[in-house]
């Protein structure tokens, strides 16, 4: 896709997920393809499993690092209840990425029922991919790796949308993660490609193409 002018990405989870290393491999990714990025944190207490949503704004017309309201292309959450939070700021027609975890917060007094919570991420968003990233990762004895799940899925959809190529990401992410354990890692991180390649439909690829070009 020549010239990226914006893409906007939201990460959601809570403290202790990762999510923020996360963020930081996206951004990574996209300036070792010279292309402009910004990253913003905002978090609460995030060491006590509090709120935490990074905001990922690429392109040559970004200016400012949040993204606003609505004007979200694509979100990652690795929560239920953190991807219900942080909908808001995705544009109607775009697309979430959502780990299929539900982690209820201390003290929670009406339980929302988890099929209640993705009917409402479902009716905010135009296409919501649910994702085991959790189950996958806790499988091959890495429940911490969720997020490395997240990035393979991620990776797949930029992929297939044109933005980056995925063999250019697969050799900058193996550059990325760390030593130990790095093995294992790739394989939870093409699993997050495999599942969310077998979900992706060609009229999703050619709704969020438009969308992402403002067409």
């Amino acid at each position: 896709m020549g010239d990226l002018k914006e893409l906007n990405i939201i990460v959601a989870g809570i403290g202790g997920q990762g999510q923020l290393f996360l963020s930081r491999v996206i951004g990574e990714i996209f300036m070792r393809s010279k292309i402009p990025v910004y990253i913003s944190e905002t978090h609460g207490l995030s060491q006590r499993g509090g709120s935490v949503i990074v905001h990922i704004r690429i392109g040559s017309m970004v200016r400012a690092p949040l993204i606003p309201v609505g004007r979200g292309h694509i979100m990652l959450s690795l929560e239920l209840i953190e991807a219900a939070r942080g909908v808001e700021y995705l544009d109607p027609r775009g697309v979430a990425l959502v780990n299929r975890k539900l982690i209820r917060p201390p003290g929670q007094i009406i339980k929302i029922s988890e099929e209640e919570i993705i009917e409402y991420i479902r009716s905010r968003v135009r296409k919501l991919y649910l994702l085991r990233a959790s189950e996958i990762s806790t499988k091959m004895k890495m429940p911490i790796s969720a997020n490395i799940f997240m990035i393979g899925s991620l990776v797949r959809l930029l992929d297939s949308v044109e933005i980056l190529g995925e063999s250019l990401c697969d050799i900058i992410i193996q550059d990325l993660l760390p030593k130990k354990s790095k093995d294992v890692n790739i394989k939870i991180y093409e699993e997050g490609k495999r599942e969310l390649g077998e979900m992706l439909t060609q009229d999703d690829i050619i709704e969020l193409k438009k969308l992402i070009l403002r067409k």
